[in-house]
Protein backbone atom coordinates (compact mmCIF):
# COMPACT_ATOMS: atom_id res chain seq x y z
CA UNK A 1 0.00 0.00 0.00
CA UNK A 2 1.43 3.34 -1.11
CA UNK A 3 0.03 6.30 0.80
CA UNK A 4 -0.24 9.87 -0.50
CA UNK A 5 -1.04 12.67 1.93
CA UNK A 6 -2.91 15.58 0.34
CA UNK A 7 -3.04 19.03 1.94
CA UNK A 8 -4.58 22.33 0.84
CA UNK A 9 -2.78 25.47 2.01
CA UNK A 10 -3.20 29.22 2.09
CA UNK A 11 -0.96 31.23 4.43
CA UNK A 12 -0.65 28.13 6.59
CA UNK A 13 2.78 28.63 8.16
CA UNK A 14 1.51 28.60 11.77
CA UNK A 15 0.87 24.86 12.15
CA UNK A 16 2.24 23.45 8.89
CA UNK A 17 5.61 22.28 10.30
CA UNK A 18 3.79 20.22 12.96
CA UNK A 19 1.38 18.86 10.36
CA UNK A 20 4.12 17.77 7.97
CA UNK A 21 6.25 16.31 10.76
CA UNK A 22 3.29 14.18 11.90
CA UNK A 23 3.01 12.46 8.48
CA UNK A 24 6.68 12.27 7.54
CA UNK A 25 7.01 8.70 8.77
CA UNK A 26 3.83 7.33 7.16
CA UNK A 27 3.56 9.12 3.80
CA UNK A 28 5.13 7.84 0.60
CA UNK A 29 4.14 11.10 -1.05
CA UNK A 30 3.17 14.48 0.41
CA UNK A 31 1.23 16.64 -2.04
CA UNK A 32 0.45 20.26 -1.19
CA UNK A 33 -1.86 22.40 -3.32
CA UNK A 34 -1.47 26.08 -2.47
CA UNK A 35 -3.90 28.84 -3.47
CA UNK A 36 -1.61 31.86 -3.31
CA UNK A 37 0.16 32.00 0.04
CA UNK A 38 2.22 35.09 0.81
CA UNK A 39 3.84 33.82 4.01
CA UNK A 40 6.42 31.01 4.45
CA UNK A 41 4.00 28.21 3.56
CA UNK A 42 5.62 27.25 0.25
CA UNK A 43 9.12 27.41 1.71
CA UNK A 44 8.10 25.10 4.57
CA UNK A 45 6.65 22.56 2.13
CA UNK A 46 9.90 22.50 0.17
CA UNK A 47 11.96 22.17 3.35
CA UNK A 48 9.98 19.04 4.26
CA UNK A 49 10.38 17.55 0.78
CA UNK A 50 6.73 17.87 -0.18
CA UNK A 51 5.45 18.26 -3.73
CA UNK A 52 4.24 21.84 -4.10
CA UNK A 53 1.57 22.75 -6.64
CA UNK A 54 -0.36 25.98 -7.11
CA UNK A 55 -3.92 26.64 -8.21
CA UNK A 56 -6.26 29.59 -7.79
CA UNK A 57 -9.13 28.68 -5.45
CA UNK A 58 -12.56 28.73 -7.09
CA UNK A 59 -14.33 26.43 -4.63
CA UNK A 60 -13.23 23.73 -2.24
CA UNK A 61 -14.81 20.82 -4.13
CA UNK A 62 -12.84 21.60 -7.29
CA UNK A 63 -9.71 22.35 -5.29
CA UNK A 64 -9.81 19.05 -3.41
CA UNK A 65 -10.56 17.04 -6.53
CA UNK A 66 -7.59 18.69 -8.25
CA UNK A 67 -5.48 17.76 -5.23
CA UNK A 68 -6.70 14.18 -5.59
CA UNK A 69 -5.63 14.15 -9.25
CA UNK A 70 -2.06 15.09 -8.22
CA UNK A 71 -1.71 12.12 -5.86
CA UNK A 72 -0.14 8.93 -7.16
CA UNK A 73 -0.44 6.57 -4.19
CA UNK A 74 -2.89 3.69 -4.04
CA UNK A 75 -4.44 5.43 -1.04
CA UNK A 76 -4.89 9.11 -0.16
CA UNK A 77 -5.11 10.66 3.29
CA UNK A 78 -6.65 14.13 3.18
CA UNK A 79 -5.77 16.46 6.04
CA UNK A 80 -6.05 20.21 6.54
CA UNK A 81 -3.09 22.49 7.10
CA UNK A 82 -3.99 22.83 10.80
CA UNK A 83 -4.58 19.12 11.50
CA UNK A 84 -1.89 16.99 13.11
CA UNK A 85 -1.93 13.19 12.90
CA UNK A 86 -1.81 11.83 16.45
CA UNK A 87 0.71 9.07 17.30
CA UNK A 88 -2.15 6.59 17.76
CA UNK A 89 -3.60 7.38 14.35
CA UNK A 90 -0.13 7.19 12.77
CA UNK A 91 0.21 3.68 14.25
CA UNK A 92 -3.12 2.66 12.74
CA UNK A 93 -2.03 3.92 9.32
CA UNK A 94 1.25 2.03 9.52
CA UNK A 95 -0.66 -1.17 10.30
CA UNK A 96 -2.81 -0.64 7.21
CA UNK A 97 0.28 -0.14 5.08
CA UNK A 98 1.67 -3.51 6.16
CA UNK A 99 -1.23 -5.50 4.70
CA UNK A 100 -4.28 -5.25 2.48
CA UNK A 101 -6.89 -2.93 4.03
CA UNK A 102 -10.31 -4.63 4.28
CA UNK A 103 -12.21 -1.43 3.44
CA UNK A 104 -12.14 1.07 0.58
CA UNK A 105 -12.27 4.11 2.83
CA UNK A 106 -11.97 5.06 6.50
CA UNK A 107 -13.56 7.58 8.81
CA UNK A 108 -11.20 9.39 11.16
CA UNK A 109 -12.17 11.23 14.34
CA UNK A 110 -11.27 14.92 14.54
CA UNK A 111 -10.61 16.47 17.96
CA UNK A 112 -10.61 20.26 17.92
CA UNK A 113 -8.73 22.79 20.01
CA UNK A 114 -10.91 25.89 20.55
CA UNK A 115 -9.46 29.00 22.20
CA UNK A 116 -6.64 26.81 23.49
CA UNK A 117 -8.81 24.03 24.98
CA UNK A 118 -9.36 20.56 23.55
CA UNK A 119 -13.10 20.11 23.06
CA UNK A 120 -14.11 16.58 24.07
CA UNK A 121 -17.89 16.89 23.99
CA UNK A 122 -19.56 19.72 22.03
CA UNK A 123 -17.53 18.98 18.87
CA UNK A 124 -16.52 15.41 19.65
CA UNK A 125 -16.70 12.72 18.43
CA UNK A 126 -16.52 14.22 14.95
CA UNK A 127 -16.05 11.54 12.29
CA UNK A 128 -14.91 12.51 8.80
CA UNK A 129 -14.16 10.32 5.79
CA UNK A 130 -10.53 11.25 5.09
CA UNK A 131 -8.72 8.09 3.93
CA UNK A 132 -9.65 6.25 0.75
CA UNK A 133 -8.45 4.27 -2.23
CA UNK A 134 -7.46 6.86 -4.80
CA UNK A 135 -9.44 5.31 -7.66
CA UNK A 136 -12.65 4.95 -5.63
CA UNK A 137 -13.15 8.39 -4.14
CA UNK A 138 -14.09 11.93 -5.11
CA UNK A 139 -15.15 15.15 -3.42
CA UNK A 140 -18.71 16.47 -3.65
CA UNK A 141 -20.67 19.22 -1.93
CA UNK A 142 -21.66 22.87 -1.87
CA UNK A 143 -19.88 26.19 -1.56
CA UNK A 144 -19.56 25.76 2.20
CA UNK A 145 -19.45 22.07 3.04
CA UNK A 146 -17.59 19.56 0.91
CA UNK A 147 -17.26 15.86 1.70
CA UNK A 148 -15.41 12.82 0.43
CA UNK A 149 -17.44 9.99 -1.07
CA UNK A 150 -16.18 6.45 -1.56
CA UNK A 151 -17.42 3.79 -3.94
CA UNK A 152 -17.14 0.79 -1.64
CA UNK A 153 -17.11 -0.28 1.99
CA UNK A 154 -15.92 2.08 4.72
CA UNK A 155 -14.58 1.50 8.21
CA UNK A 156 -13.19 3.53 11.11
CA UNK A 157 -9.70 4.06 12.48
CA UNK A 158 -8.58 4.57 16.06
CA UNK A 159 -6.77 7.76 17.00
CA UNK A 160 -7.47 11.39 16.20
CA UNK A 161 -6.68 14.16 13.82
CA UNK A 162 -5.77 17.01 16.17
CA UNK A 163 -7.36 20.13 14.75
CA UNK A 164 -5.92 23.46 15.89
CA UNK A 165 -8.82 25.78 15.15
CA UNK A 166 -9.73 29.25 16.35
CA UNK A 167 -7.41 30.94 18.80
CA UNK A 168 -9.61 34.02 19.20
CA UNK A 169 -13.28 34.95 18.99
CA UNK A 170 -12.45 37.51 16.29
CA UNK A 171 -10.99 34.76 14.12
CA UNK A 172 -14.11 32.64 14.64
CA UNK A 173 -16.43 35.55 13.81
CA UNK A 174 -14.58 36.24 10.55
CA UNK A 175 -15.04 32.63 9.48
CA UNK A 176 -18.72 32.71 10.42
CA UNK A 177 -19.21 35.85 8.33
CA UNK A 178 -17.53 34.23 5.31
CA UNK A 179 -19.26 30.86 5.55
CA UNK A 180 -22.76 32.26 6.14
CA UNK A 181 -22.36 34.47 3.08
CA UNK A 182 -21.31 31.49 0.98
CA UNK A 183 -24.19 29.43 2.34
CA UNK A 184 -26.79 32.11 1.59
CA UNK A 185 -25.55 32.67 -1.95
CA UNK A 186 -25.42 28.96 -2.71
CA UNK A 187 -28.84 28.29 -1.16
CA UNK A 188 -30.44 31.12 -3.15
CA UNK A 189 -28.94 29.86 -6.42
CA UNK A 190 -30.38 26.41 -5.68
CA UNK A 191 -33.85 27.84 -5.20
CA UNK A 192 -34.05 27.79 -1.41
CA UNK A 193 -35.98 30.64 0.15
CA UNK A 194 -36.10 32.35 3.51
CA UNK A 195 -38.15 30.71 6.26
CA UNK A 196 -39.07 32.68 9.37
CA UNK A 197 -39.75 29.40 11.16
CA UNK A 198 -36.18 28.21 10.55
CA UNK A 199 -34.78 31.59 11.61
CA UNK A 200 -36.64 31.30 14.91
CA UNK A 201 -36.09 27.60 15.67
CA UNK A 202 -32.71 26.73 14.19
CA UNK A 203 -30.49 28.98 16.38
CA UNK A 204 -31.80 27.70 19.75
CA UNK A 205 -31.78 24.18 18.34
CA UNK A 206 -28.09 24.52 17.45
CA UNK A 207 -27.28 25.75 20.95
CA UNK A 208 -29.22 22.94 22.64
CA UNK A 209 -27.61 20.30 20.43
CA UNK A 210 -24.06 21.43 21.26
CA UNK A 211 -24.37 22.54 24.85
CA UNK A 212 -26.99 20.14 26.24
CA UNK A 213 -27.32 17.04 24.05
CA UNK A 214 -23.58 16.76 23.32
CA UNK A 215 -22.76 17.92 26.86
CA UNK A 216 -20.77 20.96 25.83
CA UNK A 217 -21.20 22.22 29.39
CA UNK A 218 -18.44 19.75 30.31
CA UNK A 219 -16.06 21.69 28.03
CA UNK A 220 -16.08 24.66 30.39
CA UNK A 221 -16.70 28.22 29.28
CA UNK A 222 -15.17 27.39 25.89
CA UNK A 223 -17.99 24.87 25.40
CA UNK A 224 -20.55 27.57 26.17
CA UNK A 225 -18.92 30.03 23.78
CA UNK A 226 -18.74 27.65 20.84
CA UNK A 227 -22.38 26.65 21.41
CA UNK A 228 -23.38 30.31 21.30
CA UNK A 229 -21.33 30.74 18.13
CA UNK A 230 -23.09 27.74 16.57
CA UNK A 231 -26.41 29.39 17.34
CA UNK A 232 -25.22 32.68 15.85
CA UNK A 233 -24.00 30.90 12.71
CA UNK A 234 -27.42 29.32 12.26
CA UNK A 235 -29.19 32.65 12.74
CA UNK A 236 -26.90 34.56 10.40
CA UNK A 237 -27.11 32.17 7.47
CA UNK A 238 -30.90 32.48 7.34
CA UNK A 239 -30.79 36.24 7.93
CA UNK A 240 -28.40 36.61 4.98
CA UNK A 241 -30.68 34.49 2.82
CA UNK A 242 -33.50 36.92 3.69
CA UNK A 243 -31.21 39.82 2.78
CA UNK A 244 -30.39 38.34 -0.63
CA UNK A 245 -34.07 37.79 -1.36
CA UNK A 246 -34.90 41.36 -0.35
CA UNK A 247 -32.18 42.78 -2.60
CA UNK A 248 -33.44 40.63 -5.46
CA UNK A 249 -37.00 41.87 -5.03
CA UNK A 250 -35.79 45.47 -4.87
CA UNK A 251 -33.80 45.13 -8.10
CA UNK A 252 -36.79 43.59 -9.91
CA UNK A 253 -39.13 46.35 -8.80
CA UNK A 254 -36.76 49.18 -9.73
Amino acid sequence: MKLSVGILTYNSEKYLPQVLESVRGIADQIVVLDSGSTDRTCQIVEEFGGELHRRRLDNFVNQRNHLLSLCTGDWVLFIDSDEVVSPELAGELLKLKEGEPPFDGYYINVMTSYLGRWIKHAWYPDWHLRLARRDRCRWVGSEVHESLTVDGRVGRLEGNLLHYSYTSLSEHLKKIDLYTTLYARGAFRKGKRFSLLKLLTSPPGSFIRRYILKRGFLDGFEGFLLSVMASYYSFLKYAKLWEIEKKGESSRSS
